[in-house]
C-alpha cells in the first residue's frame, strides 16, 4: 500500500472543508509573501550594485533638504584619490498629474558618465544629451512605463521651483544591468535650471548633493573623512556616506519597517496555526473509530501517526504552494505586462475569477442533485467568479501603478528565498498544528476507539 496515495485521499475526502482549509492557509500565505517582499524591495535600495561602493554623497551637515555651495564641486575633485564629481538637484517635477511621480534630477552633464559608470548609455546618445541644453537622459524602465521614445518632448511642471516647466527633448537612455530599479529617474542639465534661475533670482548658485567616484576602496574612507574635514567650521558643513548609507537613511526615514513588517507576519503565521490546528483536531476526532479499525488491520502506531500527520502537511502545503507560487507568478506577471496596456490585466482578472468560482463551486460539492440547492450553486459560483474578477482588476491596476513608480518597490518581485521560506512555514505549521491530536490518536487503544463517539 502507498501511504501517499491513501494520505490524499484522506486529504481531499471532504472536500468543503479542505477547500475552506487550502483557501485560508493560501490568503495568509500569500500576505506573508507580500510582505516579505515588500521588505526585501525597500532594503534593495541599500543592498549596492556594480561600483556603487566607490561612490559618495555628499550633502549638508544639517539635512538633505538644504544646498550646497555650487563652487565645492571644484574643491572635491581637486582631492587626491577623486576621480569624477558631479553635483544633482533634486527638481521634483511632476509630469501632466501630480500622480505620475518619478524621480528627476538637474546635474552636471560632463562627468555623469564617469561617475554612474553603472549606467549603460550608447555613446551617441551620450554626446546628443550632453550637447543639448533642453536634452534629457531617462531610465529605460522609466520610458517603458510612459511608452516614451528617443526624440520626445516632454514638459515637467515644477513644484520646488514652481516658475520654472522645462520643455525637454528625449535624447539618450540609460540601462542598469546589476539593478533595474535605478532604470526609474530623468536627468536634465543643471545649466538650464540655472538659466531660468538667473532670470528670476540671479542664478541659483547652489546644488542639493554631490556624487563622488572614488578610484579605489582604499581611498572611501579618506575621501570621505577629507572632504567632511575641508568644510568643517564653515557656513555650509557637509556629511558625505557611502552611496549605499545614503539610500539607507531614507528607509530609516520610515521608521523600523523590518520590525513591523516581521511583526505582522508573525501574526499571521500564529492565525494559521489555529486555524490548521482546529481543522485537523476536527478531523482526527471524527476519524477515531477508523484509527481503531487501522490498528485492528495491523498499521502500526508510527505509520498512523505519519498518516494523519502527513495529512494535515498535504493540506498545508498546498495552501503554501498556492499562496507562495501564486504570489511570486502574480506580481511578476503585474510588473511584466501593466506598461503593456490595460487589456493585459484581463488575462489576469479571468484566471483570478476562475480560482474564485472553481472554490465556490467546491464548496457546494455533494448539493447538485437537489435542485434548489444545484441553483444557489451556480448562482454563488457566477457571483463569486464576478468578484473575483473585479477585485483582481483593481489589484492589477494598483499593484502596477505602484511598482513602476520607482525607488522603493521599483521593479517589485518576490524572490524566490522568500517562496521557499513561505512553503517552509507552511510545513512547519502543517506539521505542528497537527502532532498532538495526532499522537493522541495513535496512541489510544483499540478498545478506547471504539468505545469513542466524536
Amino acid at each position: 500500500m502507498h501511504l501517499f496515495r491513501l494520505i490524499l485521499k484522506n486529504a481531499l475526502r471532504n472536500s468543503r472543508r479542505t477547500v475552506l482549509t487550502i483557501s485560508s492557509i493560501a490568503v495568509c500565505i500569500f500576505l506573508i509573501s507580500t510582505l516579505q517582499a515588500v521588505l526585501a524591495s525597500i532594503y534593495r535600495v541599500g543592498s549596492g550594485s556594480g561600483n556603487s561602493h566607490l561612490r559618495l554623497i555628499v550633502h549638508r551637515a544639517t539635512g538633505i533638504t538644504q544646498p550646497l555651495p555650487i563652487s565645492y564641486r571644484q574643491k572635491i575633485a581637486a582631492l587626491p584619490g577623486v576621480q569624477a564629481v558631479v553635483g544633482t538637484q533634486w527638481f521634483g517635477g511632476q509630469y501632466k498629474d501630480p500622480s505620475n511621480f518619478f524621480a528627476n534630477f538637474a546635474v552636471n552633464t560632463d562627468q555623469l558618465a564617469e561617475v554612474y559608470d553603472d549606467y549603460k548609455i550608447p555613446p551617441e546618445q551620450l554626446a546628443a544629451w550632453k550637447s543639448e541644453r533642453t536634452a534629457a537622459l531617462v531610465g529605460e524602465g522609466l520610458m517603458e512605463t510612459y511608452h516614451w521614445k528617443i526624440g520626445d518632448r516632454i514638459t515637467l511642471k515644477g513644484t520646488i521651483f514652481p516658475n520654472f516647466d522645462p520643455e525637454l527633448t528625449i535624447r539618450a537612455v540609460y540601462r542598469d544591468p546589476d539593478d533595474a530599479s535605478q532604470e526609474h529617474a530623468l536627468y536634465f542639465h543643471y545649466d538650464y535650471l540655472d538659466q531660468a534661475m538667473q532670470q528670476q533670482i540671479g542664478g541659483l548658485n547652489t546644488i542639493g548633493t554631490y556624487a563622488v567616484k572614488v578610484a579605489s576602496a582604499a581611498d572611501v574612507q579618506r575621501v570621505q573623512d577629507a572632504i567632511d574635514a575641508m568644510f568643517r567650521n564653515t557656513a555650509f558643513e557637509t556629511k558625505t556616506d557611502t552611496e549605499q548609507a545614503f539610500a539607507l537613511s531614507f528607509v530609516s526615514m520610515l521608521g523600523n519597517v523590518k520590525l513591523l513588517l516581521t511583526a505582522i507576519s508573525g501574526c499571521v503565521i500564529f492565525t494559521i496555526l489555529f486555524v490548521v490546528g482546529n481543522t485537523m483536531a476536527m478531523s482526527i476526532r471524527e476519524r477515531t473509530g477508523e484509527v481503531a479499525v487501522l490498528k485492528t488491520l495491523g498499521f502500526r502506531r508510527n505509520t498512523i501517526l505519519m498518516l494523519l500527520a502527513g495529512e494535515s502537511v498535504v493540506i498545508a502545503l498546498l495552501g503554501g504552494i498556492l499562496g507562495a507560487v501564486g504570489a511570486k507568478f502574480a506580481y511578476a506577471y503585474i510588473v511584466a505586462t501593466h506598461n503593456l496596456g490595460r487589456a493585459m490585466g484581463l488575462p489576469f482578472a479571468l484566471g483570478s475569477a476562475a480560482v474564485f468560482g472553481l472554490g465556490m463551486w467546491s464548496l457546494f460539492a455533494g448539493t447538485s442533485s437537489h435542485g434548489l440547492l444545484k441553483g444557489v450553486r451556480y448562482a454563488a459560483s457566477a457571483v463569486s467568479a464576478l468578484v473575483g474578477l473585479a477585485l483582481a482588476m483593481v489589484f492589477y491596476t494598483g499593484v502596477g501603478f505602484i511598482a513602476n513608480q520607482g525607488f522603493f518597490l521599483a521593479d517589485f518581485s518576490v524572490p524566490m528565498a522568500t517562496v521557499l521560506g513561505c512553503l517552509g512555514i507552511a510545513a512547519a505549521v502543517g506539521l505542528v498544528s497537527a502532532l498532538f491530536p495526532a499522537l493522541r490518536a495513535s496512541r489510544i487503544s483499540i478498545a478506547e476507539a471504539l468505545r469513542y463517539v466524536g
